[in-house]
């Protein structure tokens, strides 16, 4: 693997092992297998020709405040839940602003890690501008969004001035397009719900995750419909002998060949989705592309170049 430079476009970096472990926990590991926490994460890549990472912030906001919720006692008045409801908005708002704080301040220390923050329209409504704007002040080199985890069509009312900042700044937005129904029967984030906003904002760049995961071939139509501005992270993997069907992973490996090239790999980026459970570690997705009868150029392209000019593109630098 040494002969390619990996750069790893989708990667959940936590604060620090202890995080990890509670997030993303393996049972009987010793701490040194925990890698994707600031601390360790440099020694970690280098050792396996990583040049650069990019963190993808996210934040199961209303999960989190339901489960508090469902904690009051019963006898607790209607009046006396929406009052906690809303106490507990602004917590999580400041803990989506803190986390993000964070992700700027990661990259400064190691700028090797390139830091996406989280927007949620729907914790920060008509403030969601003013949250990227101050996250831009902090550095941050694009954006997550996720509307099927926070419950938003892609067109919400209070992202279409974050779209049209990001188009300005040149800055990249990357969301999930999760083709399984929610728990109210949307569909929030689907490809098609993006055709929308792709088309009303010419110059933004969107990137769609997971392109591996149930409805690529929706995710191809998409990729014919907007040349110009959509590109696709592979992350989750490809389902082979020793990888089964997962999360974000529905694609058998003896199609990636033929469908890539259909879709164009010079828009594919690698991603390995670590240390999540559905997705790989970065060596272990990129061994997955590597065994695949691409091209040498081919696999150079999405195990980093495509990545380097997307995001040069966006003035983005990266460590060499």
């Amino acid at each position: 693997m040494s002969d390619f430079e990996i750069i790893d476009f989708h990667l959940h970096l936590c604060r620090d092992m202890a995080q990890e472990k509670l997030v993303f926990p393996h049972p009987g590991w010793p701490d040194e297998w925990y890698w994707c926490n600031p601390e360790r994460i440099g020694s970690y890549i280098e050792a396996r020709s990583i040049s650069n990472v990019v963190t993808l912030n996210i934040m199961d906001t209303g999960r989190m405040t339901e489960a508090r919720l469902a904690r009051l006692p019963r006898s607790t008045s209607e009046d006396e839940v929406a009052q906690r409801r809303t106490s507990l908005a602004d917590e999580m708002r400041d803990r989506v602003r803190k986390f993000n704080t964070w992700a700027c301040e990661t990259r400064r220390d190691n700028p090797r890690i390139v830091s996406f923050v989280m927007i949620d329209p729907v914790l920060f409504g008509a403030e969601s501008i003013v949250e990227l704007e101050r996250c831009l002040a902090l550095g941050a080199c694009g954006v997550k969004v996720h509307p099927d985890i926070c419950r938003h069509f892609p067109e919400h009312p209070d992202l279409m001035p974050v779209f049209e900042r990001l188009q300005q700044a040149k800055l990249p937005v990357l969301t999930d397009t999760v083709g399984r129904p929610h728990a109210d029967g949307n569909t929030y984030g689907r490809p098609a719900n993006w055709a929308p906003v792709l088309s009303e904002f010419p110059r933004l760049t969107l990137i769609m995750a997971h392109f591996c995961d149930e409805m690529w071939d929706d995710r191809i139509e998409m990729a014919r419909q907007f040349r110009d501005n959509l590109w696709f992270d592979m992350s989750g993997g490809l389902i082979d002998p020793r990888h089964p069907q997962s999360l974000h992973r529905d694609m058998p490996a003896s199609q990636a060949v033929r469908v890539f090239r259909k879709l164009g790999v010079e828009r594919m980026l690698f991603g390995s989705d670590g240390p999540g459970t559905g997705g790989l570690e970065p060596q272990d997705a990129a061994s997955q592309l590597l065994a695949l009868p691409f091209t040498v150029e081919e696999k150079r392209l999405m195990l980093a170049e495509n990545a380097r000019r997307l995001l040069g593109s966006c003035g983005v630098a990266l460590a060499p």
